[in-house]
């Protein structure tokens, strides 16, 4: 996790992803490449549980370092 920001019953929460890509992706066999993408993730609490949960992950960078362009 790199930021966590919270405002009311929402929380927001920037972490970094990495790896390699050892898998099958969306039909792209595996390429070994590593990756490092930025995640967002938005929770919003209620009664001190989480009640909705939205992501968002920057997939272009993610395609571009799997397939090495």
């Amino acid at each position: 996790m790199e930021e966590i920001i919270g405002q009311g019953d929402k929380v927001l929460v920037k972490m970094n992803v990495k790896g390699s890509h050892q898998g099958m992706f969306f039909g792209t066999a595996p390429t070994g490449n590593c990756i490092d993408v930025i995640l967002y993730r938005q929770y919003r609490l209620a009664e001190g549980k989480i009640a909705e949960h939205r992501g968002w992950i920057d997939m272009v960078t993610m395609w571009h370092q799997i397939r090495g362009n």
